[in-house]
């Protein structure tokens, strides 16, 4: 396995009225410490109001690759009001992606709709996500398509069903075990069966988002089972929250990958 890191969510701060997400200069902090602490990249959310010139560069220094970035107005696919909108942020995307040379660019359907039929909302993702992998394939891009825990998606089985419907070998899974966790459980049964949809694992503890080593999830075990049991060579991101002791959560986490 590779391993990343999440910028934003390591580097987010907290506001009065919600999150502060770090601009370029914590972007550029997070490759310095991903470097410091032994990862292999590292990952962040929107590409709007980012210098991607400084982090393509210093990515380039570091060798150390931006794996995905989040694409814009991606949480719009599944909205029939706002499909367009949808594509075009998608298109917007793509140039920012083959700048970055990321691997992926992630969706994550948030603001799907809820008014409908829920099989007509799951179509209405289908055909967006067909609609945009050809595009993304020319670029030499994957899709991730990623559940959130609160938001639209009720299961891992829900996402593979998009994922059939779409049969693009390009389009796949975002398993985020701690928003799985949340959602379902039986974390080791779903990579089991889904492994082959995995593009990318995310990581973090539960209940609390926190660092690998404190919550009800046993990281060694699922990161051994991974590896040895089911012989996964993919990436996995560390992606959870760090408002305080940031050196010493992700050393701890660092500790147990293998």
């Amino acid at each position: 396995m590779k391993y990343s890191m999440c910028a934003d969510i390591m580097y987010v701060g907290v506001g009065k009225t919600g999150p502060i997400w770090p601009e370029t200069e914590g972007i550029l902090d997070a490759m310095d410490f991903a470097k410091k602490n032994g990862l292999d990249m590292i990952e962040f959310f929107g590409f709007e109001g980012r210098d991607l010139d400084r982090i393509a560069a210093k990515s380039r220094e570091l060798d150390m690759p931006v794996l995905s970035i989040v694409a814009k107005g991606g949480e719009l696919l599944g909205n029939r009001n706002r499909y367009q909108e949808f594509l075009d942020g998608f298109k917007e995307t793509i140039p920012a992606a083959k700048k970055l040379g990321v691997k992926a660019v992630v969706i994550n359907c948030n603001n799907a709709d809820t008014d409908v039929p829920r099989q007509q909302a799951l179509d209405l993702i289908a055909k967006g996500l067909k609609e945009v992998a050809g595009s993304a394939k020319e670029a030499g891009l994957e899709i991730w398509l990623e559940a959130i825990s609160g938001e639209y998606f009720r299961s891992s089985a829900e996402i593979v069903s998009i994922l059939d419907a779409v049969n693009e070998e390009n389009v796949k899974m975002l398993f985020d075990i701690y928003h799985f966790q949340m959602i379902e459980g039986n974390i080791c049964s779903h990579l089991h069966d889904y492994l082959g949809k995995i593009g990318h694992i995310h990581g973090a503890n539960a209940p609390a988002r926190c660092e690998l080593t404190k919550g009800e999830l046993d990281y060694r075990f699922i990161l051994e089972y991974l590896k040895n049991g089911l012989g996964y060579e993919g990436t996995f991101g560390l992606e959870f929250f760090t408002f305080t002791d940031r050196e010493q959560k992700v050393a701890d986490s660092c500790s147990i990958l293998i």
